[in-house]
């Protein structure tokens, strides 16, 4: 049996999925592993260059662009690994990331999933991970002025000073390992989400099954973020995946008051990009 299957979904990022991949190989000692690529049916090449450079790569090549979530789905069919590293193609790692990680999830049997810390290029700690989004605070967070918003909203910590293991909400899908055996539980991503949150969600699954969620700050990567997508486009999936997630994790009904809370949320953003708003409002007004 495999001891971590890492599963990249690439999109038109050919010269920066080649670096992963590097990096993988390079400090990835004391573990065995295997390496997958879900290739979204990019334009640049992509999938042949890794075939050439690493052979034993397994490229999985798609006919669409699938997404974040259901590209990993694909990935995850059928593998008989231990545990199961989604590493993002935009990631490189300092350390022996992969192994830190694996060695944690071996002595925390309740652990369902862990990440390390994220630098960004110049080596500042950067988003790695968080509390799970509750609806209370973005009922707040629309209706309150700051003063009144609870502490766990802000800045619990100083990421600088974060040196110990911590149990947290979630970890962002830029380094997520999950055990296997969980996915006969808690399932894999859900299909709907196609960018953003489809990793919260699908952590707030695993909490749910019992599970408990780490930040693992020794294993260190760097984190380029979000090379694949322009900002403008980057924000319209975050807002329509936010609501989704809030759709999701709370039931709510087509026709909830928080709709309408989250139409005032997004209100004061029509005026910087109409266009782009209302494209929003008009999927959250579908959902």
């Amino acid at each position: 049996m495999t001891e971590v299957s890492i599963i990249i979904v690439s999109y038109n990022t050919a010269d920066i999925t080649l670096e992963c991949i590097k990096s993988v190989y390079e400090k990835t000692q004391g573990v065995d592993f295997e390496v997958i690529v879900v290739d979204n049916n990019s334009q640049d090449g992509s999938a042949a260059a890794i075939e050439e450079a690493f052979p034993l790569v397994k490229v999985i090549k798609c006919t669409e662009n699938l997404g974040f979530g259901r590209a990993n789905n694909l990935g995850m069919k059928d593998l008989n690994s231990k545990y199961i590293l989604l590493l993002n193609p935009d990631t490189v790692l300092k350390n022996n990331a992969v192994k830190i990680l694996f060695d944690f999830m071996q002595e925390n049997p309740s652990a369902g999933a862990a990440g390390g810390m994220l630098y960004d290029i110049e080596g500042r700690r950067t988003h790695s991970f968080g509390r799970l989004p509750l609806m209370k605070d973005k009922l707040a967070l629309t209706f309150l002025p700051h003063i009144f918003l609870s502490k766990d909203m802000r800045n619990k910590f100083d990421l600088d000073s974060l040196n110990e293991n911590r149990e947290t909400g979630y970890i962002t899908g830029a380094d997520l390992m999950l055990r296997r055996s969980i996915l006969e539980k808690t399932g894999v991503f859900d299909p709907d989400f196609f960018l953003y949150y489809e990793e919260t969600e699908f952590q707030f699954r695993i909490k749910k099954a019992g599970y408990k969620i780490y930040i693992v700050p020794e294993a260190e990567i760097i984190h380029l973020e979000g090379k694949s997508l322009n900002k403008k486009s980057r924000r319209e999936e975050s807002y329509k995946s936010e609501y989704l997630y809030y759709k999701k994790c709370y039931k709510l009904t087509k026709f909830s008051l928080f709709k309408l809370a989250f139409f005032i949320y997004l209100f004061p953003r029509f005026f910087s990009n109409p266009k782009m708003i209302l494209r929003v409002l008009k999927y959250v007004l579908g959902n």
